[in-house]
C-alpha cells in the first residue's frame, strides 16, 4: 500500500548543501596556480614543433629547387648580379619574389635579426654578394656568396614575423653540389654543440636540431 501522507510527513527531509563562496575561491585559485604552471610549457611544445617541422619544410624546399636547377643549368658565373641569379636559378623552380630592398620582404630595417642570448654581430639582409627572396611558404632566404660551390644560406622559417632570432626562427643553411644542408653537418658534436649556445653566432642550430632527430631538446638554447 502507498505511504499516507503521515507516514510522508515524518520522513527526514533531505537537506542540498552547496560549496561556499570560500571553497569557490580556493579552488578557482588551485586551478589558476595549475594553469599558470603548465600552459607556458605548453605553448613553449608548440612553438618547438613549429621550430622544427618549418625548418625541415624549409630545407626540403629549397632542395628541391636547388637539385632541379643544378640538373639543367650551369653553376653561376662570378660576375652574375643578386637579381639575376634569383631569376635565373630559383623564380623557375619554386614561387618566391625578390628583394631588391630590405621593405620588400617585409622587414623595417637591413639587420633585423638578433641572437637569442644577445650574440652582437647582426647580419644585413642584403648586401654585394647576396640574393635574398621570399616563399609563398613564408620563409625569406638569404643566399651569401651565391655563386661559391659552398655558399651559405640565412633562412628565417616565419619571414619578417618576430622573434627574428637566430636559434629561434632564423637558422645557417648551406649550399653544397649535391643539395642544401645545415650547416655544421660534417662537423664534430663539440663543435656543433658549441656554436649553439647563444655564446656565438649560433650557425650549428639547425643541425644541432637534426641531430636530435629533428627535436628541440632540453639542452637547447631556446629562448
Amino acid at each position: 500500500m502507498p505511504p499516507n501522507i503521515f507516514t510522508r510527513l515524518r520522513q527526514p527531509r533531505l537537506v542540498r548543501k552547496g560549496f561556499t563562496l570560500a571553497e569557490v575561491l580556493i579552488t578557482l585559485g588551485i586551478v589558476g596556480i595549475v594553469a599558470a604552471m603548465t600552459i607556458p610549457n605548453l605553448i613553449t611544445a608548440h612553438q618547438k614543433k613549429v621550430t622544427v617541422t618549418r625548418l625541415q619544410k624549409a630545407i626540403s624546399v629549397l632542395n628541391q629547387a636547388y637539385k632541379l636547377a643544378n640538373e639543367e643549368l650551369a653553376p653561376p658565373s662570378e660576375t652574375i648580379t643578386n637579381k639575376e641569379y634569383f631569376k635565373t636559378y630559383w623564380a623557375p623552380y619554386l614561387k618566391a619574389y625578390y628583394c631588391g630592398v630590405y621593405s620588400d620582404c617585409g622587414y623595417k630595417s637591413n639587420r633585423p635579426f638578433s641572437f637569442s642570448q644577445g650574440y652582437p654581430y647582426q647580419a644585413p639582409l642584403l648586401a654585394p654578394g647576396i640574393s635574398a627572396f621570399t616563399t609563398l611558404d613564408g620563409f625569406f632566404v638569404s643566399i651569401r656568396d651565391f655563386a661559391s660551390e659552398h655558399s651559405f644560406i640565412i633562412v628565417d622559417i616565419n619571414g619578417s614575423s618576430l622573434p627574428n632570432k637566430f636559434e629561434c626562427d632564423i637558422f645557417f643553411l648551406v649550399k653544397e653540389d649535391d643539395g642544401i644542408y645545415p650547416e655544421c653537418k660534417d662537423s664534430p658534436n663539440a663543435y656543433v654543440n658549441a656554436y649553439c649556445r647563444g655564446a656565438n653566432d649560433g650557425r650549428c642550430c639547425a643541425e644541432r636540431i637534426r641531430r636530435a632527430g629533428w627535436k628541440i631538446d632540453k639542452s637547447y638554447p631556446w629562448k
